[in-house]
């Protein structure tokens, strides 16, 4: 996004690339609050998370920025100790002291709490408004379309049938997830474009009179989609 499209106060979807720029990458954390801001950074490295912008930084004399809060949630707590119970445990009062550690609940599972963690510095083109629906790259869905017709390879229609209805469950569960996880809404474009073929192979079997599945016999694949998309592009074909 633009700079001057951005409001403070407002929360936008956050694009991370796979490669940070080196004004992030290199930068030293100034205290244990931007360490971990910035950890957190390095694993949303390809991925999407939301941020409330607290600041806009316009430039002019470098790209714009901005700084804002993530909130997620956490189990790891700090407790401070008071004197009292510092003395019971018979420790020097001279100094403070904290336990930290991991917050379970009595059946041994891990209590999640609301925290937040503030970003600075992040460039402005990575902000999208929330809602901005991403898509597969055609190779990509060039590519899951060929994995699916390798697995459906030597198939019989039945199989194909059972693998496209398991596909269909995948897909469904995949949407529940996606409703508030970034992550899940991603690997749904996957789960839909395998379906989707599944379902395409399913078809022309029934229209071909295919027993089994071969690429090779599938009137609506060309000569030029039998070998993997990835490796034809990575040789350069």
């Amino acid at each position: 996004m633009r700079a001057r499209e951005i409001r403070t106060g407002e929360t936008y979807m956050v694009c991370v690339p796979q490669r940070l720029p080196r004004s992030l990458r290199d930068r030293l954390p100034r205290d244990r609050e931007t360490f971990a801001a910035d950890m957190r950074l390095h694993l949303h490295r390809g991925k999407r998370f939301d941020l409330t912008v607290t600041d806009v930084h316009p430039g002019p004399s470098a790209p714009p920025t901005v700084d804002g809060i993530e909130t997620l949630k956490t189990s790891n707590v700090a407790l401070p100790l008071t004197s009292e119970q510092a003395g019971l445990l018979g420790l020097p009062l001279d100094t403070t002291y904290e336990i930290q550690g991991l917050l379970r609940d009595a059946d041994g599972e891990p209590v999640q709490l609301p925290t937040t963690l503030t970003h600075t510095g992040l460039p402005a083109r990575w902000l999208l408004p929330l809602g901005t629906p991403t898509v597969l790259d055609p190779l990509s869905i060039a590519y899951y379309r060929f994995r699916v017709r390798e697995q459906a390879t030597g198939m019989t229609p039945e199989a194909i049938s059972e693998a496209g209805a398991e596909a269909q469950e995948s897909e469904r569960e995949t949407a529940g997830r996606a409703l508030d996880n970034y992550d899940a809404e991603d690997i749904l474009h996957t789960r839909r474009v395998e379906h989707q073929e599944w379902r395409r192979i399913e078809a022309a079997m029934a229209q071909t009179g295919m027993r089994m599945y071969d690429p090779s016999g599938d009137p609506e694949i060309s000569e030029n989609e039998l070998s993997n998309p990835i490796r034809k592009r990575l040789d350069g074909k």
